[in-house]
Formats: structure tokens, C-alpha cells, sequence
């Protein structure tokens, strides 16, 4: 029980950070009032879920090799990966749809239950070798690096291929207010974290970006409702 609140902990941290990217008002206002609406960036919001999903594989990998059963970690692998590249896709604009998000954390969620259900089954027969301590430190040390390194390469590639950065590399640009359509916005608004989750046409709150000068004369604003 106790791996198992760890591994849904995770999950957690994973489904508010995707909660905030998919304009969950509860969610959205919570962080608000926490003092935390600075995080609500899809830059920001991309490694902090990809951040929680390894943290609840990388337990759920421990818990499934102590119980002799790693085909959990498997198909929670499989989620996470799927959860993250969904999430990426979608803030980057290259596949706004929502849906693999979703299936990656129903499957992390599936594979905790898994692994604590079959953890019950095997616990009086599961027996795994100790590794020595210096093996294991050095390990931890090793994967702390390499996911580093993987969270810094997953914001900075969010940050070079956002909607925002390929519209200032085109020119002086501008934010226009009122002219998205749905599913068409470019980045965050006060409603959600990511681009392409506008649910109404023209919504005050969300923009696009457009060449400087000719917001007005297309009929929108300089500034949110």
C-alpha cells in the first residue's frame, strides 16, 4: 500500500500539471491562488509532468522488481512515454489532441494497481538479491544526471518550438486578442497552459500571434479582455 501511494503521488503531480495544460478551471484556479499562476506555461508545465511521470515509473519500477513481476513497469513505461510524447506533441503544435495524455495516465494508473494487486499475491515468496550500496548510489547518481539532462532538452525543445518562438522568428510580431478560433490559439491564456485549447471562436482571452501593426486592422485587440 504504502509503494503504491508513492507511485499514485507521482501520477498526481502528472495529472495536475496536465490538468493546467488542458485549461482545468479548479485546477487552474488552485494554482492561482497558491501563488504558483507563473507555472502555467507550457515551457514550464512540459518537464514538470514529464518530472512526475518518471518519478512514479521510477517507482513503480522498484516496487515491481521487489515483487518478481516487471510486467507492470512495462505497460506503465509504455504509458509514460505515450503520456509525455502526447503532451509534447500537443504543446509544440505539431498534434493538439489531447487524447494520448489521457491513455498515458490511465495506464501509470493501471500498472500501480497491477503491480500492488500481484505485490499481494507474491509477497511471501518474492525474494531479490541486495546490491551492494556503492552500486546503488552510483546508479541513482547516474539516472539523477541523465533525467536532468532529459528535463532541461524537454523545456528548452518546448521553448524553441512553442507557437510563440516560430512566430518571433518570423519577424516583429504581436499578440492579437479575439481573432483564434477554436483550437487555434497560440500558447497560454488565463483558461489553460497550452496552445490549441481554445474551445470557443474569437474567445477575448486567447491570441494569436500576428505581424506587428495589423492586429487592429483585423479586428482584434492589443490586450485580454
Amino acid at each position: 500500500m504504502k509503494d503504491l501511494l508513492k507511485q499514485f503521488s507521482g501520477i498526481f503531480g502528472a495529472g495536475v500539471a496536465a490538468a493546467c495544460c488542458l485549461g482545468a478551471p479548479v485546477v487552474l484556479a488552485a494554482l492561482g491562488a497558491a501563488g504558483l499562476g507563473f507555472l502555467i506555461k507550457d515551457a514550464y508545465l512540459m518537464p514538470i509532468f514529464a518530472a512526475f511521470a518518471a518519478l512514479s515509473l521510477w517507482l513503480l519500477f522498484g516496487s515491481t522488481r521487489r515483487h518478481a513481476n516487471l510486467v507492470p513497469f512495462w505497460l506503465g513505461l509504455a504509458g509514460g512515454i505515450a503520456g509525455v510524447a502526447g503532451l509534447w506533441l500537443l504543446v509544440t503544435g505539431f498534434y493538439p489532441k489531447s487524447w494520448p495524455v489521457y491513455a498515458g495516465l490511465i495506464a501509470l494508473v493501471a500498472a500501480s494497481v497491477w503491480d500492488a494487486v500481484s505485490g499481494r499475491r507474491a509477497a511471501a515468496k518474492a525474494r531479490v538479491c541486495e546490491t551492494p550500496a556503492a552500486r546503488r548510489l552510483a546508479t541513482k547518481a547516474l539516472m539523477g544526471i541523465v533525467a536532468g539532462g532529459a528535463l532541461y532538452g524537454t523545456y528548452k525543445s518546448v521553448q524553441l518550438l512553442s507557437p510563440a518562438s516560430q512566430a518571433s522568428a518570423g519577424g516583429e510580431q504581436e499578440k492579437c486578442f479575439g481573432i483564434a478560433k477554436a483550437g487555434q490559439n497560440d500558447c497560454s491564456s488565463a483558461t489553460h497552459g497550452c496552445n490549441g485549447q481554445a474551445t470557443v471562436d474569437y474567445g477575448p482571452d486567447d491570441f494569436k500571434y500576428v505581424a506587428k501593426g495589423t492586429c487592429l486592422k483585423m479586428g482584434g485587440k492589443l490586450t485580454a479582455a
